[in-house]
């Protein structure tokens, strides 16, 4: 993915975290998308077979997360935050209905998903408490152990350039979370 792509994606991400004064792990993406105006339906009858999910855009300018009820909830919540930084990333153009998947173009569905993973599991946050592993990860962020993997292997190479808090608006998520790292903290003592 080219950097400018990956760094609009990554402080869209920081934004969303902010605007929605987010402040502890696991984030609600159902609450995130309302904050947004924004409502998930769950509705796999519309949506292709395996498809996750799919933003629409409605005539009367309404704007909805399909969602397939038979993915797990983890794999819902990737996919309710994905469309969403379609959303806000401004992949939707003025279409009035859902595009087609055809015309979304790769970079759009990479920085879909780095806007997700960042929601989901922000690389300050996993730093706050010092997360390393698949599985401390999984567990904190209620995400699915691919997506834990992934995350950590990035965290990995984050954590050998001690890449953190170098932005105004990461400074700014991770102050927003020190009462939840302190409330970690002491459950752990």
């Amino acid at each position: 993915m080219l950097y400018a792509i990956y760094k609009n994606a990554r402080n869209a991400s920081w934004q969303c975290l902010i605007d929605c004064k987010i402040s502890e792990l696991p984030v609600n993406p159902i609450s995130i998308a309302k904050l947004y105006g924004l409502h998930c339906v769950y509705n796999n009858t519309v949506l292709n077979p395996g498809e996750s999910g799919r933003i629409v855009k409605l005539k009367d300018g309404k704007i909805i997360i399909l969602i397939n009820p038979s993915q797990t909830p983890q794999r819902q919540a990737f996919t309710i935050l994905h469309e969403l930084g379609h959303y806000l990333l401004g992949h939707l153009g003025d279409t009035p209905l859902s595009r087609s998947y055809d015309s979304i173009r790769p970079e759009e569905e990479q920085a879909a998903d780095r806007f997700a993973t960042d929601v989901l599991m922000p690389a300050c946050a996993l730093w706050g408490l010092n997360i390393h592993t698949p599985e401390d990860i999984a567990s904190l962020c209620n995400v699915s152990m691919q997506a834990a993997q992934i995350r950590a292997r990035r965290m990995e190479e984050l954590y050998r350039r001690n890449m953190f808090l170098s932005h105004p608006l990461e400074r700014q998520v991770f102050q927003q979370f020190q009462h939840f790292f302190n409330n970690v903290r002491n459950n752990k003592n």
